[in-house]
């Protein structure tokens, strides 16, 4: 029988980078809403390998910050600097607020595979994903609408001011 086994992401998310550059694959449950609606807390499974190479639209894990980890979809790749923002995350009126921007030498990990639901989807070849990850980031000026339906359809999380006292 697997015991599960709860660690918290700071001291394991260096571990995971050890082994990831060592060849192996790693695997953690997501934490945070950021990467909705693909992505969500506690319920799908992040497998991580190395990113040797990386693209516009992968999702990657980085150490924007020493000892900071982020998970998120790279949106620009300009000499050198990585700009990656979360599929959950909204456009703001200021240039850089929900984004984070960091030399290309900071990226830890690449996501290959998602377990959602009991299915794996692999990034790589999955049409879902592939399909999914084309639209999404496109998106962007009506995503907070979208994210704001499925807050309320799917996920039944009503803002308070709607809630009876």
């Amino acid at each position: 029988m697997l015991k599960k086994l709860s660690v918290e992401n700071e001291e394991f998310l260096p571990i995971l980078v050890e082994l990831v550059a060592e060849g192996e694959t790693a695997t953690i449950i997501a934490r945070g809403n950021s990467m909705r609606p693909f992505i969500e807390d506690g319920r799908d499974k992040l497998v991580f390998g190395r990113a040797d190479k990386i693209a516009v639209g992968d999702v990657i894990l980085a150490e924007v910050t020493e000892g900071h980890f982020v998970c998120h979809r790279i949106e620009r790749i300009e000499e050198g600097m990585v700009t990656m923002r979360g599929d959950g995350n909204v456009p703001n009126l200021k240039e850089g607020i929900g984004t984070e921007v960091f030399p290309e030498s900071q990226v830890r990990a690449k996501l290959v595979q998602v377990v959602r639901k009991g299915k794996t989807y692999t990034l790589a070849t999955s049409r879902v994903w592939r399909i999914y990850s084309a639209i999404w980031p496109n998106l962007l000026p009506v995503r907070r609408y979208l994210l704001a339906l499925y807050r309320l359809l799917l996920l039944h999380q009503w803002p308070e001011r709607w809630k009876r006292k």
